[in-house]
């Protein structure tokens, strides 16, 4: 099942010379280019991850990676390298939210390859220690769901995917308890808090990614329907498991204010809804929001708020990366917000779609995420850095900061870079060599293993671990290592996971295929196996997959 954020949250600019193309014709938008760097690749490459900033650590969590299988695992930025941690379970596309003690709590996903099904797992992590503790389950499975902390303390939980949706509600005492149902069914909403024991939730999209009706579900309160909700996508993710959104009001005060990109149903970037208690608005511009950019057209991230300005991350198929600035605080005393764009020359291994975070300076990081391939995720990193943005705080600050991501590491990360290195520490910079050792033997070998598998290997009949080990000049604890490390599961789980999405392919190609000769081709031993194994991964038989997808 291909990932909705892959199809949907499309938000473009343009940029030629210093004007700007957009869909109601050419505008003056000031350009400026900005500054970029490549740190470290992560260890695993992946998409429907979480991206952080914690403790002065940039942080991933989850996602899947090669082959579109879920990784049971999360990574932290240190001294110039990126340690590997194992956490309790899977989460790719689930929910990820930073708790105002300072722990993270994940939960939900899809836990199957090709992201399939839903998932009760939720855990806490804790910065401090690098660590993972389990939590109670949720109410229902879930997947493409987003979660927020109220100020009274209660964490609500909402959306689902190819699944029923409902809100819940957890608490440290009672654990996670549904609240009510909703007026309709959901995938990726916004969950915006409007009080300190209320909050709204609404999103672009229903549970199987067709559009919503515009119902806004209160927690505390009846639900309503809003126009703008009909009329503009406003989407909550771009394979991304945190809920991002720019901040404008003072909730301390009783002030809940927000800004989110909006597009109409051409996915063209049309403005910034305002979200001001329970009312929607769109925010007055001074122009229209470009279209195309200087290498085709713009793939945006939701907007993050820093320094009186709403910006948005983006990329182009030329692999250029842009900063859309908005400077909003003239449209909310009866002007025109401002735009301005920042650019970059094309960047090596830039993804359209990846999870981003804001540091505390102002500068944004994107890491991992997709071109146009759940199967094949990207593993680099970038910092971005629009000149003239404060690096605010004091000295103090700016190099603790720094600490974490640049200083200490700049010179080991940027000597990495230029020689063209990929030094991968073990899961903890404390652990001994030989652990450091495994964990690179682990990386190498799954790489040449998706590389065969990619050239179709898992075609042949009766693959075993052993003929992988005889092609790779290996052994079969080596190959079952580096398999369970790189995509969190068995030999046999992994093969058959590529043999089922061939047999998909050759399904929607060809629906008059005969059920026998798609499972030969796809390297099924028999027709009953595959049967067996299709509806392992899929939760659906041959005939209902293809009956579904039909219609």
């Amino acid at each position: 099942m291909e990932k909705l954020t892959t199809i949907l949250f499309v938000i473009l600019l343009a940029a030629t010379g210093v004007h700007a193309q957009t869909g109601h014709g050419t505008l003056k938008v000031p350009l400026e280019k900005m500054n970029a760097k490549r740190l470290p690749d992560l260890n695993i490459p992946r998409c429907g991850h979480a991206l952080l900033y914690l403790n002065g650590e940039l942080t991933v969590f989850g996602g899947h990676t090669t082959g579109f299988i879920p990784t049971p695992t999360a990574e932290y930025f240190k001294d110039g390298t990126w340690k590997a941690l194992p956490s309790i379970y899977t989460h790719d596309d689930g929910f990820c939210l930073l708790q105002k003690d300072g722990t993270v709590l994940l939960g939900g996903g899809l836990p199957e390859p090709f992201g399939v099904g839903q998932s009760l797992a939720v855990e806490r992590y804790r910065p401090d220690s690098h660590s993972f503790e389990p939590l109670p389950i949720l109410d229902r499975k879930r997947a493409t769901s987003r979660a927020v902390e109220l100020e009274n303390g209660a964490i609500l939980v909402a959306g689902n995917w190819y699944a029923d949706d409902a809100l819940e509600v957890f608490s440290a005492d009672k654990g996670f308890v549904p609240a009510k149902e909703l007026a309709e069914n959901r995938s990726y909403p916004w969950i915006l808090p409007t009080a300190p024991d209320n909050a709204l939730i609404f999103s672009a999209t229903d549970s199987r990614g067709f559009r919503g009706k515009g119902w806004v579900d209160r927690y505390q309160g009846d639900p309503f329907q809003e126009p703008l909700l009909t009329q503009y996508y406003v989407l909550n993710s771009n394979g991304d498991m945190v809920q991002h959104v720019c901040e404008i009001g003072q909730p301390r005060q009783g002030n809940y204010d927000y800004l989110l990109l909006a597009v109409n149903d051409s996915l063209e970037a049309e403005g910034i809804l305002r979200v001001h208690g329970d009312t929607f608005s769109l925010l007055e511009l001074e122009t229209d929001i470009p279209i195309d950019g200087l290498g085709g057209r713009i793939v945006y991230n939701p907007l993050m708020g820093y320094g009186g300005y709403a910006w948005s991350l983006g990329t182009d198929a030329s692999k250029r990366a842009y900063l859309l600035q908005i400077g909003y605080k003239p449209a909310l005393e009866g002007g025109k917000a401002t735009l301005k764009l920042y650019y970059t020359d094309p960047l090596e291994g830039l993804p359209r779609y990846g999870a981003c975070t804001m540091l505390p300076d102002g500068q944004i990081a994107l890491a991992g995420g997709i071109d146009r391939s759940n199967y094949t995720p990207f593993a680099s990193v970038y910092l971005f850095n629009p000149s003239g943005v404060s690096t605010g705080g004091s000295s103090a600050r700016t190099a603790g900061m720094i600490t974490g991501i640049l200083a200490a590491s700049a010179l080991v990360a940027l000597g990495l870079w230029i020689a063209g290195r990929r030094k991968k520490d073990a899961p903890d910079h404390s652990e001994p060599d030989q652990q450091g050792a495994k964990n690179q033997r682990d990386r190498e070998l799954f790489q040449k293993v998706s590389a065969l598998m990619e050239e179709g290997l898992y075609k042949k009949k009766g693959l075993s671990i052993a003929d992988l080990a005889t092609t790779l000049g290996s052994n079969t604890k080596y190959i079952s290592s580096c398999i369970n490390a790189g995509a969190g599961c068995s030999f046999y789980d992994y093969v058959n996971g590529y043999r089922i999405r061939y047999a998909q392919q050759l399904m929607r190609e060809d629906s008059r295929q005969k059920l026998s000769d798609i499972a030969d081709a796809a390297g099924f031993a028999s027709e009953s196996a595959f049967y067996r194994n299709f509806k392992l991964v899929t939760g659906e038989t041959p005939a209902d997959w293809m009956a579904r997808i039909s219609e």
